[in-house]
């Protein structure tokens, strides 16, 4: 193992000296190892990193609680003078300074050079982003100004002073870059630890790679192998090398003193022919104590989850090094028979339901008599109404619409991923104070896209759905497949053929992520809201975005057929009670809309007897 690192990556809550701040609630970061990396040269930005070690762990806490929890020493935090209450990222991992010299001389040379600039303290940490959602903010607030607001700071006469952040409200941890001049000043706690010293991390989750794999049939015993590692590390010698013992382990007690041997668990290397490898039936049995045999053990439940994903990636190495794909972890073997039992569960759907419905001209949402959707979400050629002075169409995916499709279809020809159209009947309206009065199921406009999802995990699926580019049209199409789960609540939403699509900031454009079928609003009261971030549109819902640019003559009013209204609204009443799982098509065929027409004009025809039945029905479809 290299040498190990530790310190502050970002303050957060608190604004840095370049006018920077990142929410706590926002911070998040891609799937460890991560790159560390060194900017020799002072240059914009951190073009020309050079990587010279990784990330193991990331951690978020306040100053006292790093230090509480060795994330960083105490005496390094007091040279900062860091208040010990403010919140921080925290990172820590390895140095590639343990390479063979032969094979990796310009990669050492890199590592030994920023080293010493480490230790002389004159280089820190900066953190590059990956996804991240940044507003112009008030300083100390944690909501973006208006456009409005700008405008009059900007323009005013009473020589206000503008006191603006740049306020990170997501923000993805990609990489770290050890640079002249750090992004945040305050970002000096920044460590190197003896090579002799212990682990700091409780899992020793990287670094296996590096051992090579010993015969499959090798017999061993934790009892056999132990002493061959401690005598490797010299343990009975006036200089014992605990962190090379301590490599050895997948597990250290960090309430045991570091220098004993009761103080790690969970062995897999061993020693063969003077040389270290990983035992393929340590990991065996490993695994199968995290799996419950010999007892199980009592370790934190959030250790055993970090011990199984290291156990796991170790399980794909024997399998792709032995050409056994059978070579799978216990767990993992579990749950590919439940998914497997669940698919085979799952009816099986015709896979043209899924794919481009080819309509002919702007389209409604549709549903027919078996169960099949298609139409439109939005068009492309219509200006969103609610942003003056600007015509922002609905955003044309630039990932295949895969962010909306995250959901496993068994279709004639396999497995499609599809998306959803959700209800919410009014159940979950948005909280935020930006839904201007909206009396539907909308998330919030300040939420990122997985917040977004979040929201609509609340609420029943109507349909499943694929969505994709008509560019016949100019307009963005679904097709697919009533939910056979949906109640006859649920699709008395969908009747009115009226849905809002919600795209959310992903990787630079927006994209779409849900599709709600509205419960309460109307077309001819569409509001759709998008929330502006630096001239760009942060979150965009569009109640009722399709308005059809291509239109038929509308039919003939022919006189009300009052039986026919009564038997169709009895026909809802006796399927709302015989409903189970699969839904009646009497209920797809229910036209809302001219339902409640004919309601006016029973209304008018003075009919009270049919306008008491039909108001009834009405307010509790509605």
């Amino acid at each position: 193992m290299g040498t190990p690192w530790r310190g502050m990556l970002a303050p957060l809550d608190v604004p840095t000296g370049d006018k920077r701040r990142f929410l706590s609630t926002g911070l998040t970061n891609r799937e460890l190892p991560l790159a560390l990396k060194w900017q020799r040269a002072d240059v914009e930005g951190h073009d020309g990193g050079i990587v010279i070690g990784s990330f193991l762990r990331i951690n978020k806490g306040t100053v006292q609680e790093a230090i509480d929890n060795e994330w960083i020493d105490a005496k390094c935090v007091e040279k900062s003078q860091l208040d010990k209450n403010m919140l921080a990222s925290w990172g820590s991992g390895e140095l590639f300074d343990d390479l063979d010299p032969a094979q990796f001389e310009r990669l050492l040379g890199d590592v030994a050079e920023a080293r010493v600039l480490l230790e002389k303290g004159v280089i820190g940490p900066s953190v590059e982003p990956g996804e991240c959602t940044v507003v112009l903010a008030r300083a100390g607030s944690d909501e973006a100004i208006s456009e409005t607001e700008l405008d009059e700071l900007i323009w005013s006469e009473n020589g206000e002073e503008l006191e603006l952040e740049m306020l990170f409200t997501t923000y993805e941890i990609a990489a770290a870059c050890l640079v002249s001049v750090p992004a945040f000043s305050e970002c000096r706690p920044f460590e190197l630890l003896p090579t002799n010293g212990p682990i700091t991390a409780a899992i020793r989750d990287q670094g296996w790679d590096s051992f090579p794999l010993a015969d499959r049939e090798m017999e061993w015993t934790v009892a056999d192998a132990e002493p061959r590692i401690a005598s490797d590390a010299g343990l009975d010698t006036d200089n014992p090398d605990w962190g090379r013992y301590a490599e050895a382990f997948l597990y250290q007690d960090k309430n045991a003193n570091p220098e004993t041997r009761g103080a790690y668990g969970f062995q897999l290397l061993d020693i063969v022919d003077g040389e270290r490898v990983l035992v393929p039936r340590a990991v065996f049995t490993v695994a199968g104590v995290l799996s419950g045999s010999m007892g199980g053990t009592n370790i934190p439940q959030a250790d055993q989850d970090a011990m199984r994903s290291v156990v796991e990636r170790l399980y794909e190495r024997m399998a792709e090094e032995w050409d056994d794909p059978s070579v799978i972890a216990p767990w993992v073997t579990e749950q590919a028979s439940i998914v497997a039992a669940l698919t085979a569960a799952a009816p099986t759907y015709d896979a043209t339901l899924f794919g481009d419905p080819g309509l002919s001209e702007i389209t409604p949402i549709t549903v027919t008599d078996n169960g099949e959707i298609f139409g439109h979400v939005a068009s492309h050629d219509v200006c969103h109404v609610g942003i003056p002075g600007e015509c922002v169409t609905a955003p044309m995916s630039s990932r295949g619409y895969v962010d909306f499709h995250r959901y496993p279809i068994m279709t004639s020809s396999g497995e499609v991923m599809a998306g959803r159209i959700t209800v919410g009947h009014s159940q979950h309206v948005c909280a935020c104070g930006n839904c201007r009065g909206r009396n539907d199921d909308h998330a919030c406009l300040n939420l990122d896209a997985h917040g977004s999802i979040s929201h609509h995990d609340q609420m029943s699926t109507v349909a499943w759905v694929c969505a994709g580019e008509d560019t016949n049209n100019n307009a963005i199409w679904v097709h697919g497949v009533i939910n056979p789960k949906a109640s006859v609540e649920d699709l008395a939403v969908l009747t009115r053929r009226k849905v809002s699509g919600d795209w959310r900031p992903i990787a630079g454009n927006s994209e779409l992520v849900e599709v709600l079928a509205l419960s309460r609003e109307r077309e001819g009261f569409p509001l759709p809201r998008a929330r502006m971030s630096a001239g760009r549109v942060f979150a965009l819902t569009a109640a009722g975005f399709v308005h059809p640019t291509r239109t038929t003559p509308p039919a003939t009013v022919e006189p009300i057929d009052y039986e026919r209204l009564t038997d169709l609204l009895a026909g809802k009443l006796a399927s709302r009670m015989t409903a189970t799982v699969a839904p009646p098509v009497l209920a797809i065929d229910v036209d809302m809309d001219g339902l409640q027409a004919e309601l006016e004009a029973a209304l008018l025809g003075g009919n009270n007897a049919l306008v008491e039945r039909l108001r009834t029905e009405l307010e509790t479809i509605i």
